[in-house]
């Protein structure tokens, strides 16, 4: 029995972690995948089946994992980010989601014919809009300005709030009396706010606390985390009934706002621990449903999901968004983005068992037609984000834009020599000599410590793909590369060779921990010499690409490759573990 038991959780572990793996090789919305893995293996072959493997464990399973997912969504959402999209986002939430619920309501009355009171609680399961699948969504389609900020936030924020009102409905539908469900409704929004505020505000203090006093070693830093955030959502939820989402998003949000300690590493933590999560309850709840449930759905359940879609989405953003600040193109885009995931499906195959088993039998839509509405949105945005925010001009190019550490004449040389080839460079150094250099020279340049919170916070990264790493500490350029490749990739951190004090070039740091080394190799205090001796920025068209030994048979022993331009204006920097890059020029650093 025990190892049945077994076989079942590696089988949907590995099931998730397969999904994952062909989305990302298919480059498509990974939800999509383990929906489709999900289906085949339960409903459609019967390979899996979550209630023998997991029993009565399946619920808690997926209330917690839920948990954590927005834990870790609160995580990435500081207060400072906030502010600069409150208004959008406040209008959203307070406007937007009645709007959506009483569209929806309507729509599951009229068009699945639903009693009144289901109908309210599918259109109040479905006012959310999933972080689990709009986070991914963004980092594929990138969107300019503010209007990714505004749907991530949004997200994060009204999936435990439509939670908490889907609860409240179906505690509402239970108490069968209007006047009576209106009381438990009213009263248990405002005491699941305060609940929330409380224990997410209190927990978040206290963890900051611990940290600073080194009450916590650093070592067991990841291993509290979660646990607190966990024993936060037994506590709200022991309260107030599905408190416990909101709880640990704000008090993810408060670890993200707090400037005490760095959040860094768990925020590192608790990506790897959600995306794992994710995959796991997606298939996990997919598989439950039977092949009847899908088969069964009526016709006017398109129609349903095309109101969802057309209808919901863009009257809830149009109205709620007047003079919020969003252009008209803005605006459009997030109308037509809202795709649904974990917790609408987690709470509508929750409260379907729980109606059904109470003698609500219509109540047996509510999986199904949730699947199919996460589905089709996800489908929908997916598909069309990238080409919508192209129509509208809001789609970031491929970011060619380099972000240098380390304003000295080195770091001063190289942002010219980009910039006269079209392509955006912006220093950052400590220094307010070479900040004043750097802006006498029509460069763009941000004064302080690049990993300080302050600096990380006010960075425009727009349209920035690339980090150069030039400064003569090399802990500070290791720990910058380490810091920026989650956000720009691998293959676009750069740091210089570490040098010994002789000048000569040295292993540096152990592997995991240092970026790809620049300019073929060459040390800062190379190239220093070479630029106070005279050195020129020369660009060399290429016919053949030459190997690095050819190159510098031509242009000297001394020229340093900086960067490579192709015929298409992309741009590749010279690393001095592989060969030259295929280009229509080459820019190179040379001797007087």
């Amino acid at each position: 029995m025990h190892q049945e038991t077994i076989n079942g959780i590696v089988t949907l572990v590995a099931l998730g972690a397969g999904s994952q793996w062909i989305a990302w090789r298919l480059r498509i919305p990974s939800i999509l995948v383990l929906l489709a893995v999900g289906f085949i293996a339960g409903p459609l072959t019967g390979f899996f089946a979550p209630d023998e493997v997991l029993g009565s464990l399946v619920f808690p399973f997926v209330a917690l994992a839920a948990a954590v997912v927005l834990f870790e969504g609160g995580l990435t959402a500081s207060w400072e980010e906030i502010k600069g999209v409150a208004t959008p986002v406040r209008r959203l939430i307070v406007l937007g989601i009645p709007i959506t619920w009483a569209i929806l309501s309507t729509a599951g009355h009229y068009l699945l014919g639903l009693r009144v009171e289901l109908a309210l609680l599918l259109g109040a399961i479905l006012v959310v809009t999933g972080p689990t699948v709009i986070g991914p969504l963004l980092r594929h389609a990138r969107p300019r300005g503010s209007v990714g900020s505004v749907l991530k936030l949004e997200g994060i924020i009204n999936d435990p709030i439509g939670a908490i009102l889907a609860v409240l409905v179906f505690q509402g539908i239970r108490a069968e009396e209007i006047d009576r469900a209106f009381t438990v409704v009213s009263a248990g929004i405002l005491k699941a706010a305060l609940v929330s505020l409380l224990l997410g505000s209190v927990a978040a203090f206290l963890f900051v606390r611990f940290r600073e006093r080194d009450v916590l070693p650093e070592f067991l830093h990841n291993a509290v985390v979660l646990p607190c955030a966990l024993v936060v959502y037994a506590g709200a939820n022991h309260i107030q009934e599905e408190s416990g989402l909101l709880a640990v998003t704000i008090m993810g949000i408060a670890l993200a706002s707090q400037k005490r300690v760095s959040m860094e590493q768990s925020l590192e933590f608790t990506e790897h621990v959600r995306i794992l999560l994710i995959s796991t309850l997606f298939i996990l709840l997919t598989a439950r449903m039977q092949l009847s449930d899908i088969t069964g759905l009526p016709i006017a359940a398109l129609a349903f999901v095309a109101v969802v879609i057309f209808v919901a989405r863009p009257a809830s953003v149009l109205l709620s968004t007047v003079r919020s600040g969003l252009s008209v193109r803005e605006r459009i885009f997030l109308g037509a983005m809202a795709p649904r995931g974990v917790v609408a499906a987690a709470v509508s195959s929750l409260f379907a068992l729980e109606l059904v088993e109470t003698g609500y039998e219509e109540a047996s839509i509510l999986m199904p037609i949730t699947f199919a509405v996460i589905a089709l949105t996800v489908l929908t945005s997916g598909l069309s984000a990238v080409p919508l925010l192209r129509r509208l001009g809001l789609a970031q190019k491929k970011p060619q834009g380099v972000l240098i550490v380390g304003a000295d004449r080195v770091g001063r040389t190289i942002a010219q020599a980009l910039r006269q080839q079209g392509f955006p460079a912006l220093l950052v150094d400590s220094d307010l000599g070479k900040v004043e250099e750097a802006r006498s020279l029509g460069l763009e340049v941000v004064k302080g410590e690049v990993l300080s919170r302050r600096v990380l916070r006010s960075l425009d990264l727009d349209g920035i793909g690339y980090l150069l790493a030039l400064t003569p500490n090399d802990d500070v350029n290791t720990l910058a590369a380490a810091h920026f490749l989650r956000l720009f990739g691998a293959d676009n951190v750069y740091q210089i060779q570490p040098s010994s004090h002789r000048g000569r070039p040295m292993p540096g740091y152990a592997s995991e921990l240092q970026a790809h080394t620049f300019a073929g190799g060459a040390t800062l205090g190379k190239l220093e010499a070479l630029a106070k001796s005279g050195g020129a920025v020369t660009v060399t068209a290429v016919e053949e690409t030459p190997t690095l030994e050819q190159m510098r048979e031509q242009l000297g022993l001394d020229a340093v490759p900086l960067f490579a331009v192709s015929d298409d204006g992309d741009l590749s920097f010279i690393r001095s573990d592989e060969p030259l890059p295929s280009a229509a020029k080459l820019v190179v650093l040379t001797p007087p």
